[in-house]
């Protein structure tokens, strides 16, 4: 059996939609597991006319547990061989998707999760391929923190896993903008393998009351997220120069000069990790308009990530 996992949230003419994606389905030994934070009964309401349809468990969660412990919460409350957690604003794309994410699984019984293309459908209709390093697709084993780079995977939706990874791996309720990047590179990191289906299974849907929205209007949120990431991954993990890039672009880019500016993202000085501020210290001493420069702020870093290697 296949667990869908609906963390919801208001908006129930989300959740029909998705219901109705999974009716069309042609692979039925499917439960849908509804974790509800609305603040009243619409989306309980909305969907009692498929309860003869499919088999589904709604839970209502008062006080409202927040992302992402909700997610948590709907992947407890599974009880199939494989779930998926489904944002409710996103839907299967064509009838066979489950069954190709089983049939994935169950070809390859090495692998704990399958993973599909990251395709998004703005308001316009207009589809988006959202896959900026197509090439670490097939590297994640080697990289698991590039995804930090480019989300290639894409959101929970995109992913059907094994039962067994739940007693390993659950997100990490400290997050909320790089709550999947975070979760999917522990994933890896935890020795699980995988397989990619290069094919359009699931769609993401993108509006304007999104949580990705309101990260993007809150800056402090994706600056101080990253800061903690840097703890999670290590001192080792800079060894990589294309993490080391990506951390020397988000100083510059978030024109972190000092540690006021890096306490003004409600940081405290201690969760600074050592190789950022090894990075600060070298940008404190360059003037601004040199690393705002793309051509000059590349060498530059180049030339902080070659003295980095000879730190105690």
């Amino acid at each position: 059996m296949v667990s869908i996992c609906v963390p919801a949230y208001k908006k129930p003419d989300f959740v029909i939609r998705l219901l109705d994606a999974v009716l069309l389905q042609d692979y039925k030994e499917v439960e849908v597991v509804i974790t509800d934070d609305s603040p009243n009964d619409d989306i309980q309401q909305a969907i009692a006319p498929y309860s003869g349809q499919l088999t589904i468990q709604y839970f209502r969660n008062v006080p409202a547990l927040g992302s992402p412990k909700n997610w948590n919460s709907a992947i407890d409350h599974s009880n199939g061989d494989f779930f998926m957690l489904v944002h409710q604003d996103d839907w299967f794309e064509n009838p066979k998707a489950i069954t190709n994410f089983v049939n994935a699984l169950t070809y390859q019984p090495t692998a704990s999760f399958a993973f599909c293309m990251n395709i998004a459908k703005k308001a316009n209709g207009e589809y988006m391929v959202l896959q900026a390093i197509p090439s670490l697709l097939y590297n994640l084993k080697s990289y698991p923190n590039r995804l930090l780079l480019a989300q290639v995977m894409g959101p929970p939706s995109n992913v059907m896993l094994r039962a067994e990874v739940k007693s390993v791996v659950r997100y990490d309720e400290k997050f909320i903008w790089l709550v999947d990047v975070d979760y999917n590179s522990r994933l890896i990191k935890a020795g699980f393998d995988y397989v990619y289906l290069d094919q359009h299974l699931v769609t993401i849907g993108l509006h304007k009351d999104q949580t990705t929205e309101f990260c993007r209007d809150n800056e402090d949120i994706m600056f101080r997220e990253n800061i903690w990431f840097a703890q999670k991954i290590g001192p080792s993990a800079f060894r990589d120069i294309k993490i080391y890039d990506y951390y020397w672009r988000l100083l510059r880019n978030y024109g972190i000069r000092n540690m006021h500016d890096f306490c003004a993202n409600q940081l405290d000085p201690s969760e600074m990790p050592d190789p950022i501020m090894f990075m600060l210290k070298w940008q404190s001493q360059i003037p601004y308009l040199m690393l705002k420069f793309g051509p000059s702020s590349k060498l530059l870093m180049a030339a902080s990530y070659f003295f980095s290697a000879f730190r105690k």
